[in-house]
Parts: structure tokens; sequence; C-alpha cells
């Protein structure tokens, strides 16, 4: 008697399981197919050829510019006097700053820019920094094209035409790398009196 109730208390069990299982349905293999609408959101927009990096771009969130111009892109100065005027256009001040992959300030101030170290990107509001490799672009003798300085970082304040109004500010005008002591020297330099 056991056998027969346990069979059919298996039977029932299996019965319960199909009817709480909802049967498998067959999807139209049209739906599985990528649309030219779906294709097109994913497809990576073209970046402009002059300017190989650009980080971040101009957003309310950041409320500034950060380009890098490389020497193959052509002549610095009729490059210095579009960005000036790209500057412009989006109401911020240019600003050439000079840094190397191996310079540790430059390390550290890319590092709380990326981080979006609030006294960082406060400092940098309403600036468009035009970077400069020194290794790129031959530094020699302390100099590099028309600038003329001895440390790195070191940024240069533009007039609207790109070419350099005399005021500058280099590394060595804090302490620690660190955004607390960056900060507040740069937010004086890009924002103080002119």
């Amino acid at each position: 008697m056991h056998k027969k109730t346990l069979s059919l208390l298996i039977v029932l069990g299996m019965l319960a399981c199909k009817a709480l299982t909802p049967e498998p349905q067959e999807i139209p293999t049209a739906a599985l197919e990528p649309t030219t609408d779906a294709v097109s959101e994913i497809t990576p927009q073209p970046t402009p050829e002059t300017v190989t990096e650009i980080v971040p771009e101009p957003t309310s969130s950041t409320g500034f510019t950060i380009v890098r111009l490389r020497p193959e892109d052509g002549n610095l100065a009729d490059m210095l006097a579009e960005e000036a005027q790209k500057a412009a256009t989006l109401g911020q001040i240019p600003v050439v700053e000079f840094d190397a992959t191996w310079c540790p300030p430059c390390i550290a101030i890319d590092a709380a820019i990326e981080a979006e170290d609030a006294l960082m990107v406060d400092a940098y509001a309403g600036t468009y920094i035009i970077k400069l490799d020194v290794d790129e672009w031959g530094w020699n003798d302390g100099q590099v094209e028309f600038f003329q300085f001895e440390y790195i970082p070191v940024y240069f304040k533009l007039d609207d035409t790109g070419t350099p109004t005399g005021e500058m500010i280099d590394g060595g005008a804090w302490n620690e790398d660190i955004p607390e002591n960056i900060a507040p020297v740069m937010d004086e330099f890009f924002h103080g009196s002119s």
C-alpha cells in the first residue's frame, strides 16, 4: 500500500510542478535582429583630428575644458590662437599647461581632476586648459617654442588671440602635491586679480 501511495504522490507532485511552470514561448526571429536605430546609438562619434585628447568635455558638472595638443597637429601659435577662440566662445579663460608623464605634481593634478575632487573642480572652473607635453614639444634649455620656464607643471594665461599675457605660475607655488595645497593657489592664479 505504501508503494501505491508513494507513486501516487510522486505523480501528483510532477503534475503540480508542470502546472506551476509556465510553458516556454517562442520569440519571433525578427525581434532578435538588430535595427539600424540600435546600431546607430552605439556607434562612437568621431573626434576632432587636431585635438587628440579632450579630458573632460566642457560640461556644467565640471565647468572647465582640458585639451592636449601635439606637435604633429600643426604650428603651435596657430593652434593656440584657435584654442583661445574656442575658449572665448565658451566664456572660459585660455591657459597653456606644460606637463610630462614623469612629473609627480602633474600626475597628482591629473589624478585629482579625474577623481573630480571638489577643490580642484572649483579651482579650475571657467578655465580652458591647453596641455602640452614638454617631451613631445622638445623642452630645450628651459624653452619650448616661445615659452621660457624652468619647472613643470607651468601655466601661462593667454589672451583671446592665443598670445601669452605674461602671467604664469609653476609647481613651485605650493608644497605637497595634494588638492588642499594646489587648489587655492590655482584658484587665485585663474580667478584672482589680472
